[in-house]
C-alpha cells in the first residue's frame, strides 16, 4: 500500500464529507426557512399568536423527540438507513407544509421535520465519524457541522423566495433536494461492521466524564443559541435597528461560523477537546451578556456577529468527546449523536421559551447573566489534563484518557 504523504494524514474521502455538510445544510435550511412564511401560515390556518408559537416550536420539539431514536436507528440498521429514512420523511413532510392549510396539518409537518432531521443528523454524522481516524476527527466533523451556519443563512433566504414563488412550489423542490441526496447516500461507501452495534445510552455512558462534558457543551451551545435567538432580535429593535441590520447580523455571524467550527475542531485535535471548549464558553459568554448590556444598535451588531459563531461551534468539541466516549465505550457513533442530537434540541427549544418568558416578566439581563454564569461554571469544570505524546493526540488520546 502506498503511504501517505510526510505531514498527510488519512482522512474520510471528499464526497463523504461534502455529503454530511449538504445533509447539515439542508436540514438547517428547513430549520429556518419558516419564520418569512409565518405571517402567511396565521392567516391561512387562522393561527392565534399561541398557535403560531406552537408551529415554529415544532420543528425543535420533533427533533429533540426523535434524537435517541435517530441514533438508535443508525446502530441498528446503518448510518446510510438512519440518513435515508431521515431524508424520506423530511421530503414527505416539506410536501404536507407546502400544500397544507390546516393547524394540524403544519404543526405535524414542521414536527416530522424536526424528528427527520435527527435521523439525517445522526446518520451523517455517525458515518462521517467511523469513517475518519479518531486523530482528525473533531477537524472533520467541525468542517461538516460549521456548514450548519450556511444552511441558518440559506433558510430565511428560501423562505422569503417561498413567500413570492408559494410554499407549495418552494417545498417540492426542497423534496427534490431530499430526492437527490437520498441517491447519493445509495453510492457513498459506509464503513465496515455498519449496524452490527446495538447498545443503549444506560447510566454507565451517562457517568463517563467525557460523555457528560460533551453532553454539557453541546447543551450550553443550545442554550445560549436559542436564548439570543429571542433576545437579540427584540434588543436590535429597541435600539432602533433596522430589519436589514438585523438580518446582515445574522448573515455575518453565519458566516463567521463555517470558518470558526473548523477551526474549533483543530484545536480540539491539537489540544483536547476540553481546551477548545473552554474557549468558546468564555467567548460565548461574552456573547450572551453584550446583549442585554450593548447601548447602540451598531456595537451590539458587531458584537453579535463576532460572538454568536462561538455558541454555535460550541457543539464541535462537544461532539468530539461523545465521539470519543463512543469509542471507548464501544457505543456506536450514531448513538453518540442522538445523544448530541438531544442535547442541542432540548437546550435551544427550552431556553429559548424560558428567555421569552424571562425578558418579558422583567429585562433580557436575567436570563443572559444565568447563561453566562452557566458559561463560565463549565469552563471552571473543564480542566485540561495532559497530552499524550506521539501522534494520538487531541480527540485519540481522549478516548483512551476519558478527557473531560
Amino acid at each position: 500500500m502506498t503511504e501517505p504523504p510526510a505531514g498527510r494524514r488519512p482522512g474520510p474521502q471528499r464526497g463523504l464529507v461534502a455529503f454530511a455538510a449538504a445533509l447539515v445544510v439542508a436540514d438547517l435550511a428547513l430549520a429556518t426557512a419558516l419564520p418569512p412564511l409565518l405571517p402567511r401560515y396565521v392567516h391561512l390556518a387562522g393561527l392565534s399568536p399561541a398557535g403560531a408559537g406552537i408551529l415554529m416550536g415544532a420543528y425543535p420539539m420533533g427533533g429533540a423527540a426523535a434524537a435517541v431514536p435517530g441514533g438508535l436507528a443508525a446502530a441498528r440498521l446503518g448510518s446510510r438507513a438512519a440518513v435515508l429514512i431521515g431524508l424520506a420523511a423530511a421530503a414527505g413532510a416539506g410536501l404536507a407544509l407546502g400544500w397544507g392549510s390546516s393547524a394540524a396539518v403544519l404543526v405535524g409537518a414542521r414536527f416530522v421535520q424536526g424528528a427527520a432531521g435527527s435521523f439525517t443528523w445522526a446518520g451523517g454524522l455517525a458515518w462521517l465519524a467511523s469513517a475518519t481516524p479518531a486523530a482528525r476527527r473533531g477537524e472533520v466533523l467541525g468542517t461538516a457541522m460549521g456548514f450548519a451556519a450556511a444552511g441558518a443563512v440559506a433558510g430565511p433566504a428560501a423562505g422569503a423566495l417561498a413567500v413570492w414563488a408559494g410554499p407549495g412550489p418552494a417545498f417540492t423542490a426542497a423534496a427534490g433536494v431530499s430526492a437527490v441526496l437520498m441517491a447519493a447516500a445509495c453510492v457513498l461507501p459506509c464503513p465496515a461492521g455498519e449496524g452490527s452495534r446495538v447498545a443503549l445510552p444506560g447510566r454507565r455512558v451517562l457517568r463517563d466524564r467525557g460523555v457528560a462534558a460533551g453532553l454539557a457543551l453541546t447543551a450550553l451551545g443550545g442554550m445560549t443559541s436559542g436564548a439570543i435567538d429571542v433576545l437579540a432580535p427584540l434588543r436590535l429593535d429597541r435600539l432602533g435597528a433596522a430589519p436589514a441590520v438585523v438580518a446582515g447580523t445574522w448573515i455575518a455571524a453565519g458566516a463567521a461560523e463555517v470558518a470558526l467550527s473548523p477551526w474549533a475542531g483543530r484545536l480540539a485535535d491539537r489540544r483536547g477537546a476540553a481546551a477548545a471548549g473552554r474557549v468558546l464558553l468564555a467567548w460565548a459568554a461574552g456573547a450572551v451578556l453584550a446583549v442585554p448590556l450593548a447601548g447602540r444598535a451598531g456595537w451590539l451588531a458587531v458584537l453579535l456577529a463576532a460572538g454568536v459563531p462561538a455558541c454555535g461551534s460550541l457543539c464541535v468539541p462537544g461532539a468530539a468527546l461523545l465521539s470519543a466516549g463512543a469509542d471507548r465505550l464501544g457505543l456506536h457513533q450514531g448513538t453518540a449523536a442522538g445523544l448530541g442530537n438531544l442535547a442541542w434540541s432540548a437546550g435551544q427549544a427550552g431556553s429559548a421559551m424560558a428567555a421569552g418568558a424571562a425578558a418579558q416578566a422583567a429585562s433580557g439581563l436575567a436570563p443572559a447573566g444565568t447563561l453566562a454564569g452557566l458559561c463560565l461554571l463549565a469552563l471552571v469544570a473543564l480542566r485540561p489534563r495532559a497530552r499524550p505524546s506521539g501522534p494520538a493526540a487531541g480527540v485519540a488520546g481522549a478516548a483512551r484518557r476519558g478527557e473531560s
